[in-house]
């Protein structure tokens, strides 16, 4: 790492910050309720707000039923609120791993898991139906929760009309700013493999500093913050030794240790230029389920005592002078990419604001806290910025809302093999790719 940088020879644009993280922090961690109070949370807190929107969209004259009423209603066409499910037989499950580790039935090696035989059903507190219609299976995953216009047909199928997801929540207006201010944003740092990007990393501190000049565009003084999205210590998770054991604990090498060290001593030197946000990530010494919470400052003995570190949750919100911004280290949107014929990150960044959800495959395959009495992966409003770290490349665009509201999706590209970081500006929501190939 490079000696002490001085930063006193500019004057550095700031941003008015607020954290906005508060509800993935947990405090208590009830592990002794059931997964499925989650998904009535979520049909509850949901379900209020499409019963609206289904009026509003199919008007009066259809009525809305509980599924399980839906054998003893007369009516040609009617309502229904609940949680899509998919039965997808290439499902990872711990039945199939165990087979597989004791020989009995090798599974074979797939990242993705959708198939023609798929499933797709929609349920609610009491019953399951088989959509059938209009709402194409491929591209929507288990856990949204949506109301479909239609009509039962007998045998445990529905068949949909029409469907409408929650959509774009309302979104405040965006600050006008008269200058450039720039965030950047990294991803998958993979400190435990220094030896492929040590030089660059060097070369960062000096760049925000304004010592070195990578672009004759960008003012090195108008980057305000830097948000590290995940997978800082390392990309892929460490071998673990056998153990007939699959709950026991696998204790921290020395390799990553060592690496936790030499990512303090990075943060030291941009935590005297800038403001810096760190969230953990996937393979991060971190709590592996959903939400994460921050690192712990013991970690960082060196840069925690500058208070412009900031050790925040995955998911991230936090609003930078009016702009808001929402992030993940992304586990979600590669979860969903997984489990839907979806393939752009961005798409998958975009459904998430139509289904109003950060993590909707939470609990079925990603790993979450069970919460009951809320699900804090709900969106109760609409960001400006909306990004995924740990992408396998980087990716931008402008999505639109049904009321004028406009997004800025970024997928921020894996540092460690891609050598490139994202930087955003705040005054046009305008997202370049900074690469340092060269």
């Amino acid at each position: 790492m490079p000696g002490e940088i001085d930063d006193s020879c500019i004057t550095r644009s700031s941003l008015k910050y607020e954290n906005h993280s508060k509800k993935f922090i947990t405090s208590t961690r009830n592990y002794t309720k059931q997964y499925c109070s989650i998904y009535i949370t979520r049909l509850e807190h949901m379900g209020n707000v499409l019963t609206e929107k289904a009026k509003a969209r199919w008007g009066e004259d259809y009525p809305i039923v509980k599924l399980h009423k839906l054998s003893e209603t007369d009516c040609d066409k009617c309502i229904v609120i609940g949680t899509l499910f998919k039965d997808q037989k290439l499902k990872p499950s711990i039945v199939k791993q165990l087979s597989e580790a004791n020989q009995l039935v090798p599974q074979p090696i797939l990242t993705n898991f959708t198939d023609d035989s798929d499933v797709l059903l929609i349920e609610d507190e009491l019953q399951r139906y088989q959509i059938i219609g209009n709402l194409k299976k491929n591209n929507v995953v288990t856990g949204i929760t949506c109301a479909l216009l239609g009509k039962d047909i007998g045998k445990g199928k529905f068949d949909a009309e029409d469907y409408i997801f929650i959509d774009f929540h309302p979104q405040i207006e965006r600050p006008i700013f008269e200058q450039n201010f720039y965030v950047l944003l990294l991803s998958g740092l993979d400190l435990i493999h220094l030896e492929k990007t040590n030089i660059i990393l060097q070369i960062i501190p000096y760049w925000l500093s304004g010592l070195i000049e990578l672009d004759e565009t960008i003012n090195s003084k108008d980057i305000c913050r830097v948000i590290i999205a995940g997978n800082s210590v390392r990309t892929a998770p460490e071998k673990a030794k056998p153990t007939i054991s699959m709950t026991s604990r696998i204790p921290e090498s020395a390799d990553t240790i060592d690496a936790v060290k030499i990512l303090d001593e990075f943060l030291l030197k941009i935590c005297q230029i800038i403001d810096v946000d760190i969230m953990p990530g996937e393979n991060d010494p971190s709590n592996h389920i959903l939400p994460q919470q921050p690192l712990h400052h013991c970690m960082f003995p060196k840069s925690s005592k500058y208070r412009s570190l900031n050790q925040v949750p995955n998911p991230y919100k936090c609003l930078l002078d009016g702009v808001k911004v929402l992030g993940t280290s992304g586990q979600p949107i590669r979860d969903i990419l997984r489990f839907s014929d979806l393939t752009d990150p961005l798409d998958a960044l975009e459904s998430c604001l139509k289904w109003s959800h950060l993590a909707p495959t939470a609990p079925d395959t990603l790993g979450c806290f069970p919460f009951y009495e809320e699900d804090p992966f709900i969106l109760d409003d609409c960001p400006h910025v909306f990004f995924a770290g740990n992408q396998e490349s980087f990716g931008t665009r402008k999505a639109k809302g049904p009321q004028g509201q406009e997004v800025c999706l970024v997928s921020i590209p894996e540092f460690s093999t891609t050598l490139q970081a994202c930087l955003l500006n705040l005054k046009n929501l305008e997202c370049n790719l900074v690469s340092f190939k060269s």
